[in-house]
Protein backbone atom coordinates (compact mmCIF):
# COMPACT_ATOMS: atom_id res chain seq x y z
CA UNK A 1 0.00 0.00 0.00
CA UNK A 2 1.54 3.35 -0.95
CA UNK A 3 2.39 5.74 1.84
CA UNK A 4 1.19 9.31 2.20
CA UNK A 5 2.90 11.49 -0.38
CA UNK A 6 4.82 14.68 0.24
CA UNK A 7 3.94 16.19 -3.12
CA UNK A 8 1.60 15.14 -5.89
CA UNK A 9 2.73 11.76 -7.21
CA UNK A 10 5.83 11.48 -5.00
CA UNK A 11 6.84 9.49 -1.95
CA UNK A 12 9.17 10.61 0.85
CA UNK A 13 12.79 10.13 -0.22
CA UNK A 14 14.55 8.38 2.66
CA UNK A 15 18.16 7.30 3.20
CA UNK A 16 18.26 4.59 5.90
CA UNK A 17 21.65 3.79 7.39
CA UNK A 18 22.83 1.13 9.83
CA UNK A 19 24.22 -2.41 9.93
CA UNK A 20 22.71 -5.59 8.56
CA UNK A 21 23.77 -9.19 9.34
CA UNK A 22 26.35 -10.60 9.49
CA UNK A 23 27.11 -10.30 12.35
CA UNK A 24 23.70 -10.61 13.99
CA UNK A 25 22.96 -7.89 16.53
CA UNK A 26 19.92 -5.93 17.63
CA UNK A 27 20.39 -2.95 15.28
CA UNK A 28 21.31 -5.21 12.37
CA UNK A 29 18.25 -7.40 12.92
CA UNK A 30 15.97 -4.34 13.04
CA UNK A 31 17.43 -2.81 9.87
CA UNK A 32 17.13 -6.15 8.07
CA UNK A 33 13.50 -6.44 9.16
CA UNK A 34 12.77 -2.96 7.76
CA UNK A 35 14.42 -3.83 4.43
CA UNK A 36 12.30 -6.99 4.15
CA UNK A 37 9.07 -5.20 5.13
CA UNK A 38 6.72 -3.04 3.04
CA UNK A 39 8.76 0.10 3.87
CA UNK A 40 10.68 0.13 0.54
CA UNK A 41 7.30 0.17 -1.24
CA UNK A 42 5.87 3.00 0.89
CA UNK A 43 8.81 5.39 0.58
CA UNK A 44 11.49 5.98 -2.03
CA UNK A 45 14.30 4.41 -0.04
CA UNK A 46 18.01 3.78 -0.28
CA UNK A 47 19.98 1.85 2.32
CA UNK A 48 23.64 2.40 3.15
CA UNK A 49 25.51 0.05 5.43
CA UNK A 50 27.50 1.82 8.13
CA UNK A 51 29.21 -1.20 9.65
CA UNK A 52 31.64 -3.63 8.00
CA UNK A 53 30.14 -6.96 6.93
CA UNK A 54 31.36 -9.92 8.95
CA UNK A 55 33.15 -7.94 11.67
CA UNK A 56 33.12 -9.85 14.96
CA UNK A 57 30.71 -8.38 17.50
CA UNK A 58 33.53 -8.47 20.05
CA UNK A 59 35.35 -5.73 18.07
CA UNK A 60 32.36 -3.42 17.80
CA UNK A 61 32.67 -0.06 19.57
CA UNK A 62 36.34 -0.51 20.53
CA UNK A 63 38.73 2.38 19.95
CA UNK A 64 41.47 0.80 17.83
CA UNK A 65 43.18 1.51 14.51
CA UNK A 66 41.13 -1.06 12.60
CA UNK A 67 37.84 0.31 13.84
CA UNK A 68 38.88 3.91 13.13
CA UNK A 69 39.74 2.97 9.54
CA UNK A 70 36.43 1.14 9.18
CA UNK A 71 34.56 4.09 10.67
CA UNK A 72 36.16 6.49 8.18
CA UNK A 73 35.14 4.18 5.32
CA UNK A 74 31.59 3.93 6.68
CA UNK A 75 31.32 7.73 6.88
CA UNK A 76 32.64 8.09 3.35
CA UNK A 77 30.13 5.55 2.06
CA UNK A 78 27.29 7.40 3.79
CA UNK A 79 28.41 10.81 2.48
CA UNK A 80 28.64 9.48 -1.08
CA UNK A 81 25.17 7.93 -0.86
CA UNK A 82 23.71 11.16 0.55
CA UNK A 83 25.32 13.24 -2.19
CA UNK A 84 23.98 10.94 -4.94
CA UNK A 85 20.50 10.32 -3.57
CA UNK A 86 19.79 13.74 -1.99
CA UNK A 87 17.33 12.33 0.58
CA UNK A 88 14.59 14.40 2.13
CA UNK A 89 15.06 12.42 5.36
CA UNK A 90 18.22 10.67 6.59
CA UNK A 91 17.26 7.98 9.14
CA UNK A 92 20.50 7.21 11.02
CA UNK A 93 20.66 4.24 13.42
CA UNK A 94 23.35 4.57 16.08
CA UNK A 95 24.48 3.36 19.52
CA UNK A 96 26.94 4.47 22.20
CA UNK A 97 30.71 4.96 22.00
CA UNK A 98 32.49 5.00 18.66
CA UNK A 99 29.20 4.26 16.89
CA UNK A 100 27.77 7.61 17.98
CA UNK A 101 30.95 9.48 17.01
CA UNK A 102 30.88 7.88 13.57
CA UNK A 103 27.20 8.60 13.03
CA UNK A 104 27.70 12.18 14.18
CA UNK A 105 29.78 12.65 11.03
CA UNK A 106 26.88 11.14 9.06
CA UNK A 107 24.52 13.72 10.63
CA UNK A 108 26.80 16.50 9.38
CA UNK A 109 27.03 14.95 5.91
CA UNK A 110 23.23 14.70 5.68
CA UNK A 111 22.88 18.30 6.78
CA UNK A 112 25.32 19.43 4.09
CA UNK A 113 23.08 18.02 1.34
CA UNK A 114 19.98 19.64 2.83
CA UNK A 115 18.42 16.52 4.34
CA UNK A 116 16.24 16.35 7.43
CA UNK A 117 17.85 14.04 10.02
CA UNK A 118 16.27 11.46 12.32
CA UNK A 119 18.68 10.04 14.91
CA UNK A 120 17.73 6.54 16.10
CA UNK A 121 19.76 5.39 19.15
CA UNK A 122 19.53 1.64 19.81
CA UNK A 123 20.65 1.70 23.44
CA UNK A 124 19.61 3.03 26.83
CA UNK A 125 19.70 6.70 27.83
CA UNK A 126 22.21 5.80 30.54
CA UNK A 127 24.62 4.20 28.06
CA UNK A 128 24.49 7.10 25.60
CA UNK A 129 23.97 10.13 27.83
CA UNK A 130 23.18 10.19 31.55
CA UNK A 131 26.05 7.96 32.75
CA UNK A 132 28.62 9.67 30.52
CA UNK A 133 31.12 12.43 31.45
CA UNK A 134 30.20 16.08 31.07
CA UNK A 135 32.13 16.63 27.85
CA UNK A 136 30.33 13.68 26.21
CA UNK A 137 26.92 14.96 27.31
CA UNK A 138 27.79 18.32 25.72
CA UNK A 139 28.79 16.54 22.51
CA UNK A 140 25.56 14.54 22.46
CA UNK A 141 23.45 17.69 22.92
CA UNK A 142 25.25 19.39 20.04
CA UNK A 143 24.67 16.49 17.64
CA UNK A 144 21.08 15.87 18.78
CA UNK A 145 20.45 19.60 18.32
CA UNK A 146 21.41 19.25 14.65
CA UNK A 147 18.78 16.56 14.12
CA UNK A 148 15.09 17.06 13.36
CA UNK A 149 13.96 14.36 15.74
CA UNK A 150 15.05 11.42 17.87
CA UNK A 151 13.45 8.04 17.27
CA UNK A 152 13.20 6.47 20.72
CA UNK A 153 13.10 2.75 21.49
CA UNK A 154 11.51 3.08 24.90
CA UNK A 155 9.62 5.46 27.16
CA UNK A 156 12.77 6.29 29.17
CA UNK A 157 13.90 8.39 26.18
CA UNK A 158 11.09 10.91 26.83
CA UNK A 159 13.51 12.75 29.16
CA UNK A 160 15.75 13.64 26.19
CA UNK A 161 13.12 16.16 25.13
CA UNK A 162 14.19 18.17 28.20
CA UNK A 163 17.89 17.77 27.40
CA UNK A 164 17.49 18.97 23.79
CA UNK A 165 14.57 21.45 23.85
CA UNK A 166 12.73 21.79 20.56
CA UNK A 167 13.82 18.37 19.27
CA UNK A 168 10.84 16.02 18.84
CA UNK A 169 11.11 12.57 20.40
CA UNK A 170 9.15 9.89 18.54
CA UNK A 171 8.41 6.61 20.33
CA UNK A 172 9.06 3.64 18.02
CA UNK A 173 9.76 0.30 19.73
CA UNK A 174 11.80 -2.39 18.02
CA UNK A 175 9.80 -4.76 15.85
CA UNK A 176 10.29 -7.77 13.60
CA UNK A 177 8.60 -10.34 11.41
CA UNK A 178 6.93 -12.42 14.11
CA UNK A 179 5.70 -15.28 11.89
CA UNK A 180 8.55 -17.77 12.59
CA UNK A 181 8.24 -17.24 16.35
CA UNK A 182 4.45 -17.45 16.35
CA UNK A 183 4.81 -20.85 14.67
CA UNK A 184 7.17 -21.92 17.46
CA UNK A 185 4.59 -20.76 20.03
CA UNK A 186 1.88 -22.91 18.45
CA UNK A 187 4.15 -25.96 18.45
CA UNK A 188 5.22 -25.40 22.06
CA UNK A 189 1.67 -24.91 23.34
CA UNK A 190 0.40 -27.99 21.48
CA UNK A 191 3.30 -30.16 22.63
CA UNK A 192 3.21 -29.21 26.29
CA UNK A 193 6.13 -29.46 28.69
CA UNK A 194 8.56 -32.38 28.50
CA UNK A 195 11.80 -33.06 30.36
CA UNK A 196 13.53 -30.55 32.66
CA UNK A 197 12.40 -26.94 32.97
CA UNK A 198 14.61 -25.20 30.39
CA UNK A 199 15.74 -21.60 30.89
CA UNK A 200 17.15 -19.79 27.84
CA UNK A 201 19.38 -16.71 27.64
CA UNK A 202 20.31 -15.39 24.20
CA UNK A 203 22.63 -12.40 23.71
CA UNK A 204 26.15 -11.31 24.63
CA UNK A 205 27.82 -13.21 27.47
CA UNK A 206 29.60 -11.08 30.07
CA UNK A 207 29.43 -9.13 33.29
CA UNK A 208 27.46 -6.14 31.90
CA UNK A 209 24.84 -8.55 30.58
CA UNK A 210 24.38 -10.10 34.01
CA UNK A 211 25.74 -13.50 32.97
CA UNK A 212 27.69 -14.04 36.20
CA UNK A 213 24.57 -13.09 38.16
CA UNK A 214 22.67 -15.69 36.16
CA UNK A 215 25.23 -18.36 37.07
CA UNK A 216 24.85 -17.44 40.74
CA UNK A 217 21.06 -17.72 40.35
CA UNK A 218 21.45 -21.08 38.57
CA UNK A 219 23.48 -22.39 41.51
CA UNK A 220 20.71 -21.36 43.91
CA UNK A 221 17.98 -22.91 41.75
CA UNK A 222 19.81 -26.17 41.04
CA UNK A 223 20.87 -26.62 44.68
CA UNK A 224 17.18 -26.73 45.61
CA UNK A 225 16.68 -30.06 43.88
CA UNK A 226 14.60 -28.76 40.95
CA UNK A 227 15.13 -30.33 37.53
CA UNK A 228 16.20 -27.16 35.69
CA UNK A 229 18.54 -26.76 32.71
CA UNK A 230 20.09 -23.46 31.60
CA UNK A 231 21.24 -22.71 28.04
CA UNK A 232 23.29 -19.52 27.62
CA UNK A 233 23.69 -18.69 23.93
CA UNK A 234 25.92 -15.96 22.53
CA UNK A 235 29.37 -14.49 21.95
CA UNK A 236 31.51 -13.14 24.77
CA UNK A 237 31.16 -9.44 25.53
CA UNK A 238 34.84 -8.91 26.37
CA UNK A 239 37.97 -10.90 25.66
CA UNK A 240 38.27 -13.74 28.16
CA UNK A 241 34.65 -13.66 29.41
CA UNK A 242 33.89 -17.12 28.06
CA UNK A 243 36.95 -18.57 29.76
CA UNK A 244 35.93 -16.95 33.07
CA UNK A 245 32.37 -18.24 32.67
CA UNK A 246 33.60 -21.78 31.98
CA UNK A 247 35.76 -21.62 35.12
CA UNK A 248 32.81 -20.33 37.18
CA UNK A 249 30.54 -23.12 35.93
CA UNK A 250 33.10 -25.76 36.90
CA UNK A 251 33.96 -24.27 40.29
CA UNK A 252 30.25 -23.92 41.20
CA UNK A 253 29.52 -27.51 40.16
CA UNK A 254 27.08 -26.41 37.45
CA UNK A 255 28.36 -28.50 34.55
CA UNK A 256 25.29 -30.73 34.75
CA UNK A 257 22.71 -27.95 34.51
CA UNK A 258 24.34 -25.01 32.66
CA UNK A 259 25.49 -25.13 29.06
CA UNK A 260 27.35 -22.35 27.21
CA UNK A 261 26.61 -22.26 23.48
CA UNK A 262 28.04 -20.09 20.68
CA UNK A 263 25.89 -17.41 19.06
CA UNK A 264 23.08 -18.86 16.94
CA UNK A 265 20.92 -17.54 14.13
CA UNK A 266 18.23 -18.80 11.76
CA UNK A 267 16.94 -22.32 12.31
CA UNK A 268 19.52 -23.01 15.04
CA UNK A 269 18.30 -20.04 17.10
CA UNK A 270 14.67 -21.04 16.55
CA UNK A 271 15.48 -24.52 17.89
CA UNK A 272 16.73 -22.99 21.16
CA UNK A 273 13.46 -21.08 21.53
CA UNK A 274 11.40 -24.16 20.63
CA UNK A 275 12.76 -26.26 23.50
CA UNK A 276 12.82 -23.48 26.13
CA UNK A 277 10.24 -23.06 28.91
CA UNK A 278 11.28 -19.58 30.07
CA UNK A 279 13.56 -16.76 28.90
CA UNK A 280 15.88 -14.73 31.11
CA UNK A 281 17.59 -11.39 30.44
CA UNK A 282 19.53 -10.08 33.49
CA UNK A 283 21.37 -7.17 31.81
CA UNK A 284 22.63 -4.03 33.59
CA UNK A 285 21.57 -1.63 30.82
CA UNK A 286 19.54 -2.11 27.64
CA UNK A 287 17.69 -0.41 24.83
CA UNK A 288 14.98 -2.79 23.67
CA UNK A 289 16.44 -6.27 23.06
CA UNK A 290 15.11 -8.08 20.01
CA UNK A 291 15.69 -11.42 21.77
CA UNK A 292 13.09 -10.54 24.42
CA UNK A 293 10.51 -9.74 21.73
CA UNK A 294 11.33 -13.04 20.04
CA UNK A 295 10.85 -14.87 23.35
CA UNK A 296 7.49 -13.17 23.91
CA UNK A 297 6.33 -14.14 20.41
CA UNK A 298 7.32 -17.74 21.25
CA UNK A 299 4.97 -17.61 24.27
CA UNK A 300 7.85 -17.78 26.78
CA UNK A 301 7.53 -16.02 30.14
CA UNK A 302 10.40 -13.53 30.57
CA UNK A 303 12.45 -12.80 33.68
CA UNK A 304 14.37 -9.56 33.11
CA UNK A 305 16.01 -6.70 34.97
CA UNK A 306 14.25 -3.40 35.53
CA UNK A 307 16.59 -1.34 33.29
CA UNK A 308 16.37 0.64 30.05
CA UNK A 309 13.54 -0.42 27.76
CA UNK A 310 12.93 -3.79 29.43
CA UNK A 311 10.01 -2.51 31.57
CA UNK A 312 8.31 -1.47 28.32
CA UNK A 313 8.46 -5.09 27.16
CA UNK A 314 7.88 -6.98 30.41
CA UNK A 315 4.79 -6.13 32.46
CA UNK A 316 5.68 -7.43 35.90
CA UNK A 317 3.32 -10.26 36.87
CA UNK A 318 1.61 -10.28 33.45
CA UNK A 319 4.00 -11.67 30.84
CA UNK A 320 6.99 -12.09 33.10
CA UNK A 321 8.85 -10.91 36.17
CA UNK A 322 11.05 -7.84 36.63
CA UNK A 323 13.96 -7.97 39.10
CA UNK A 324 16.67 -5.53 40.11
CA UNK A 325 20.04 -5.79 38.32
CA UNK A 326 22.89 -7.56 40.13
CA UNK A 327 20.45 -9.49 42.37
CA UNK A 328 20.97 -13.24 41.81
CA UNK A 329 18.61 -14.06 44.70
CA UNK A 330 15.72 -12.25 42.97
CA UNK A 331 16.56 -13.98 39.69
CA UNK A 332 16.62 -17.35 41.39
CA UNK A 333 13.30 -16.74 43.17
CA UNK A 334 11.56 -15.73 39.92
CA UNK A 335 12.92 -18.69 37.97
CA UNK A 336 12.12 -21.11 40.80
CA UNK A 337 8.53 -19.81 40.92
CA UNK A 338 8.05 -20.37 37.19
CA UNK A 339 9.65 -23.82 37.34
CA UNK A 340 7.18 -25.08 39.96
CA UNK A 341 4.04 -23.28 38.70
CA UNK A 342 3.25 -24.50 35.19
CA UNK A 343 -0.08 -22.68 35.11
CA UNK A 344 1.59 -19.34 35.87
CA UNK A 345 4.27 -20.09 33.30
CA UNK A 346 1.66 -20.80 30.61
CA UNK A 347 -0.49 -17.75 31.40
CA UNK A 348 2.52 -15.41 31.28
CA UNK A 349 3.68 -16.97 28.03
CA UNK A 350 0.28 -16.50 26.40
CA UNK A 351 0.12 -12.88 27.58
CA UNK A 352 3.55 -12.19 26.11
CA UNK A 353 2.51 -13.76 22.84
CA UNK A 354 -0.53 -11.45 22.63
CA UNK A 355 1.54 -8.39 23.53
CA UNK A 356 4.12 -9.19 20.85
CA UNK A 357 1.43 -9.56 18.17
CA UNK A 358 -0.31 -6.33 19.21
CA UNK A 359 2.75 -4.10 19.61
CA UNK A 360 5.91 -5.44 17.98
CA UNK A 361 5.01 -6.65 14.49
CA UNK A 362 7.19 -5.07 11.80
CA UNK A 363 4.29 -3.84 9.65
CA UNK A 364 2.86 -1.86 12.56
CA UNK A 365 6.31 -0.32 12.96
CA UNK A 366 6.40 0.56 9.25
CA UNK A 367 3.08 2.42 9.47
CA UNK A 368 4.38 4.42 12.45
CA UNK A 369 7.71 5.11 10.76
CA UNK A 370 6.11 6.46 7.58
CA UNK A 371 4.11 8.80 9.82
CA UNK A 372 7.31 9.95 11.53
CA UNK A 373 8.95 10.66 8.17
CA UNK A 374 5.95 12.71 7.11
CA UNK A 375 5.84 14.61 10.41
CA UNK A 376 9.54 15.42 10.02
CA UNK A 377 8.99 16.80 6.53
CA UNK A 378 5.86 18.71 7.56
CA UNK A 379 7.70 20.24 10.49
CA UNK A 380 10.56 21.29 8.21
CA UNK A 381 8.12 22.82 5.75
CA UNK A 382 6.33 24.66 8.57
CA UNK A 383 9.62 26.09 9.81
CA UNK A 384 10.59 27.32 6.34
CA UNK A 385 7.17 28.93 5.89
CA UNK A 386 7.39 30.66 9.26
CA UNK A 387 10.90 31.91 8.50
CA UNK A 388 9.72 33.25 5.13
CA UNK A 389 7.01 35.22 6.99
CA UNK A 390 9.54 36.52 9.50
CA UNK A 391 8.61 34.13 12.34
CA UNK A 392 10.84 31.80 14.28
CA UNK A 393 9.00 28.64 13.28
CA UNK A 394 10.07 26.81 16.42
CA UNK A 395 8.06 23.76 17.50
CA UNK A 396 8.48 21.19 20.20
CA UNK A 397 7.03 17.72 20.52
CA UNK A 398 6.87 15.39 23.46
CA UNK A 399 7.44 11.66 23.11
CA UNK A 400 4.39 10.03 21.55
CA UNK A 401 3.28 6.44 21.78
Amino acid sequence: MPGKTTEAGTRPRVLLSGPVPPPVGGIAAFCQALLESSLPERVEMRFVRTSPAGRALLRSGRLCAGNLISAAADCGRFAAAAARFRPQVAHIATAFGLSFVKHSVCVLAARLVGSRVLLHPHCSVAALYSDRPRWWRWFFRRIAGLSDGIVALSSEWAQIGLVVPGCPVYYLPNAMNLAPYQAIARQRLERGKTGPFRVLYLGYLGRAKGTFDLLAAARLVCSGGLDVAFELVGDELAQGDRRRLDAEIKSAGLTGCVRLCPAASGAEKEAFFARADAFVYPSYHEGMPMAVIEAMACALPVVATRVGGLPDLVADGVNGVLVEPACPEQLAHALRTLAIDQQLCDSMGRAGRRMAAEQYDIEQCVAQLVGIYQATLDRGQGRRTAQAKGGGGEATSAASR
